[in-house]
This record gives C-alpha cells, sequence and structure tokens, in this order.
C-alpha cells in the first residue's frame, strides 16, 4: 500500500526480504515451485537491468545446470511473466538479446525499495524526524530470512549480504530513534537483535545507549562487559573506541538521552485513570464462547479459551535476602511515561476451575530476575492441577484502549499445558466493542501463534495459521492494536494483519490489559496432562512492555 495525493493505492510487489512471493494489489500472494521462485529472485534482485541468462542459470543452478538449461529457463520465465502481468498489469519480464529484464520500479520490488529508504536516510540535508520515518519504513519491510525458499550457492551467498544490510539499517533506525529520545521504542527489538547476532557491535552500541537512556545503566554496563569477554574468548580482540569510550561515559554518569521526552498527547491527558481493584471477592471464570469460527491458514486452533479476571490477589513479588548481588527484578514499563512500573501491578490469579484445576498465586514468583508462571499435576482429570495466572491489571497498570505490547518470554512446557499471552478487557462480555486478542497460545505442546479477534460474546473467532520456531528459546511476542487494524508479530516479523485477511473483522475497542497465563487441561484444545507430561511447566518472562 502507498499514500498517493492523500489517497492509499495498492500496489503489486515482488518481496525477497523473507520468503521470495509476489503480493498482489488485494492482498494474494502467488509463490510457485522453489525453481521458479529462485529464477524470480535472480531477476528481482538486478530489476530493471538486464541480467544475461548466463548469469540467471549459474544464479539457479549452481554447477549442476539442467541438460538443457536455456530452454527450462525460458520455461521458468514464461511462467513468471504470467503471474507478473496478473499482479501488476504493468511489470513483465521483457526478452533482450542474450539475456533478460525485470520491467519494475522501486516501488515494486520490496529490496530496491529497502536501499532506496535507507540512501535517503543518509542524506545530510534528512531531518531527523525524516530520518526516523525513512528508517521505520525500510526496516518494517524485513519479513525474515531474506531469500527464504531459495537454495543454491548464490543464494546462500547474497542471503548473508542481504542479512548484514537489514542489521546495518536496524542498528541506524535505532540510533535514529535514540537521537529523537524513543529509547523505550527500541530496547525490545534490540534486545532480541543483540540476543541474535551478539557479534554485531553497532546493535550492541544502540542496546547500550538505549538501556542507559531508559534508566537502566547496570544493565548497560553488563552488556558491555559481556561483550568484550565474547570478543576475547572467541576472537581474541577487544572491543571497538566507540562502546570502549561509552562504557567509561556511563561509569562517570556523563551519558544522557539525546532527546526530549515525549509529550503525551491531549487524548491520553485526558484518558481516565485504569479501574480500582475490586473490593468483592475474585470472580469466577468467565467462559468465552466459542460461536462460529471463520478459519485461516494451513490449520487453526479453537479458541475456546477461558480467563479469569481476579483482580484482588495481588502477588508480592518480593526477593528473599542474599550475600550475593540478587538480578534485577521483573519488571514492567510503559513508554509514555517513562516510568518503571513495580510488580505490585500484577495481580495474581486464584481459581478454581471447572475441569477441577485451579490458578493459584503460588504458581507465579519473580526468580533470577524473571517472572516465572508454572504449573504442576498430571491428572488426567485435571482435579489437582495447578497453575499461575497474571494480569497487569491493578491500580496504574497498563489497561488501554489501542497500543504495543510486547513480551519477551521462553516456554518449558509439554502436552497436558498451554501457556497463552494476550490482551483481555477490563469490561462484562456484552458491552458494546467487547473482544479479546491472543498474541501467543501453545496447544498439545505445539509451536504454534494464534491471534483472535472478536466483538461480543458470541461473535465469530479468527483463528491465525501456526507459525514454527524454537519456543524453548527466548522470543518477543508482539501484538499492535489500532482502531483500524491489529497486527502480531514473532521478534519483529509481523506473521498477521488483519488487513490483509480475505474478509473484514471486528476489532474491540473496549479497554485491555495484557495476561500471561499457563492453561492446565484437559479443557478444549490442550489435551489432558499425562505420563508424558513434565511434572513442572514453566513460562518464563524476561521482560513486558507497553507503548503507545
Amino acid at each position: 500500500m502507498r499514500a498517493v495525493g492523500g489517497e492509499v493505492a495498492r500496489v503489486g510487489e515482488v518481496r525477497l526480504l523473507g520468503p521470495v512471493e509476489v503480493r498482489t494489489a488485494d492482498g494474494v500472494v502467488l509463490g510457485g515451485e522453489p525453481r521458479r521462485l529462485a529464477v524470480l529472485a535472480a531477476l528481482a534482485v538486478d530489476a530493471g537491468q538486464v541480467v544475461p541468462a548466463t548469469v540467471l542459470i549459474d544464479r539457479v543452478w549452481g554447477e549442476d545446470p539442467p541438460g538443457q538449461a536455456v530452454r527450462t529457463l525460458g520455461t521458468h520465465i514464461t511462467r513468471i511473466r504470467r503471474m507478473l502481468e496478473q499482479s501488476f498489469g504493468d511489470v513483465t519480464v521483457v526478452n533482450h538479446p542474450g539475456g533478460y529484464r525485470l520491467t519494475a520500479v522501486p516501488d515494486h520490488v520490496d529490496l530496491i525499495r529497502f536501499r532506496d529508504l535507507v540512501v535517503q536516510s543518509r542524506s545530510s540535508s534528512c531531518t531527523p524526524e525524516r530520518r526516523v520515518e525513512l528508517l521505520r519504513h525500510s526496516v518494517s519491510l524485513h519479513r525474515g530470512d531474506p531469500l527464504t525458499g531459495v537454495s543454491g550457492t548464490w543464494a546462500t551467498r547474497t542471503r548473508e549480504q542481504l542479512t548484514g544490510e537489514l542489521l546495518t539499517a536496524r542498528a541506524e533506525w535505532a540510533e535514529a530513534e535514540l537521537a529523537v529520545g524513543n529509547a523505550m521504542a527500541v530496547l525490545a527489538p534490540l534486545t532480541t537483535l543483540v540476543d541474535a547476532n551478539p557479534l554485531v557491535e553497532p546493535l550492541v552500541v544502540a542496546l547500550v545507549k538505549a538501556l542507559v537512556d531508559s534508566g537502566r545503566p547496570t544493565e548497560a554496563l553488563e552488556r558491555c562487559r559481556l561483550h568484550q569477554q565474547r570478543l576475547a574468548d572467541e576472537y581474541g580482540t577487544d572491543p571497538s573506541p566507540q562502546l570502549t569510550a561509552l562504557y567509561q561515559e556511563i561509569l562517570r554518569g556523563d551519558r544522557h538521552p539525546a532527546g526530549a521526552a515525549r509529550v503525551p498527547t491531549e487524548p491520553e491527558r485526558a484518558a481516565p485513570p485504569p479501574p480500582q481493584p475490586p473490593t468483592s471477592p475474585p470472580v469466577a471464570d468467565r467462559p468465552v464462547s466459542p460461536g462460529k469460527r471463520r478459519r485461516y491458514g494451513m490449520a487453526t486452533v479453537a479458541v475456546g479459551t477461558t480467563l479469569a479476571v481476579t483482580l484482588g490477589t495481588v502477588a508480592m513479588f518480593r526477593r528473599s535476602g542474599r550475600t550475593a548481588p540478587a538480578p534485577a527484578p521483573f519488571t514492567v514499563t510503559e513508554d509514555f511515561s517513562g516510568t518503571t512500573l513495580t510488580p505490585m501491578q500484577w495481580a495474581a490469579n486464584q481459581a478454581q476451575r471447572e475441569n477441577g484445576s485451579s490458578w493459584s498465586p503460588s504458581a507465579v514468583r519473580v526468580e533470577g530476575g524473571e517472572l516465572q508462571i508454572r504449573g504442576t499435576g498430571r491428572n488426567p482429570t485435571g482435579a489437582g492441577n495447578v497453575a499461575g495466572a497474571v494480569c497487569w491489571c491493578l491500580e496504574q497498570g497498563i489497561v488501554r484502549s489501542y497500543g504495543i505490547w510486547e513480551v519477551r518470554a521462553k516456554f518449558d512446557v509439554g502436552s497436558g499445558y498451554a501457556p497463552a499471552i494476550g490482551l483481555y478487557p477490563a469490561a462484562e462480555p456484552g458491552t458494546p466493542g467487547w473482544g479479546f486478542m491472543t498474541m501467543a497460545r501453545f496447544d498439545e505442546g505445539d509451536r504454534r501463534v494464534m491471534y483472535p479477534v472478536m466483538r461480543g460474546a458470541e461473535a465469530e473467532h479468527v483463528d491465525g495459521a501456526p507459525v514454527t520456531g524454537d519456543f524453548t528459546a527466548w522470543n518477543t511476542y508482539a501484538i499492535e492494536w489500532r482502531p483500524g487494524f491489529v497486527t502480531v508479530s514473532l521478534n519483529g516479523a509481523v506473521i498477521l494483519d488483519s488487513r490483509r485477511l480475505p474478509d473484514p473483522v471486528s476489532i474491540p475497542t473496549v479497554p485491555m490489559f495484557l495476561y500471561v497465563q499457563i492453561n492446565p487441561g484437559p479443557e478444549g484444545s490442550i489435551p489432558a496432562p499425562n505420563e508424558e507430561t513434565p511434572s513442572q511447566v514453566t513460562a518464563h518472562v524476561d521482560w513486558a512492555r507497553y507503548t503507545s
């Protein structure tokens, strides 16, 4: 989608910064068999230029071309041409003596547009605000490993090159955000990026600055120390002069945020305070009627989830005395105030469930600097099984209409328990605009991320397609909720965008809060605990964050 004369125009796009595919103006994704995608990628990286047939054959087949490579290449070109003309109308592949040319402008190929945005951001005449805007757009085009679905020597080499470009752009984006005072906006994605790319020093530098600018200098110094130790152990080298100088600057207390704190907008100033904890006893579970479901993707999960919104019991996350320095406690922060919220803003659920299991504050605690939500028990009926459930819903907690929630978590679970992270309404079912949204849920021990959106207790669900990955490792889950759309992201890559679904969906409008819980089975799609179920399952939460 592009802004044209104040209106939004839809155009097709050849996408290389993730799975290789063609997205039509109507949002339909077109693919093909791997060799054809490889030919498309080999053309698209040099869009607008004539690429010799010999170069295309080398890129696609390497040292093992088919017996009639030129003829086979021509067949793929013919089918790609049809696909492009169906998607764009004005983009095709043109024959030239000895080669082919993809007739595409920057807006038609995500890689070309990405590079164009980065070049614009580096202009000396670019203002800090404009630079942030350009780099935000550039990094938003990154959907995963470049050229996913294409194999071979050329694809591997090109993928490594593009990954380097993308990491450089992300570091520049982070620095641009820091320059205008948006440290909290970059802290979560930078943490994930540095954990995945610990030797990319520009990312480390940006993360250290973001930690200091967010009021966490101790963590910033520890990041510097870890990076220095890693370089010494693996390469026998020292950090760059830039990082060394930054380290000394932090020790002296000379590092200050580059930009001023953001001034709340009028709607934020006028927003009512979060709800007070009720004085009545904890409410019982509120089952959500599954209603009629619409399914999108290869496979789906029934969303007949229940959530007990128990606000009366507060989890007192206190650390016991230790002789050694204690890890930093689990914290939750919100961007628009720039303050660190105390763990007292979490409520731990105490409720008996219909299947005989229960949620208990005893299953929620802070240990080793992380929030841990546990589940124990193997009774196949559910009786006696205990699990944890917490919500960010107390006084001064984050109960908001619209914004971005991010959670960095990992899960040690198996069949019989299902962790979930999502938003739940601070309103009774039946309230106009009532609904809930889930950014991550794992049933039956499967690796899946799902997304339901609903309005009203009997309305339809929208279930996202499964996403594979190692969710026993740290991952960052995020949901952006706006009046006109909702996106769900995994490690910064958008995995579902409500604007791209084939049918319109109802977006909830009532205020919501974040919850993290473990659901013990048997219930809905969660199987009963059994002999294969671990004696203890745990959801580990490194941090959770809300930004407006």
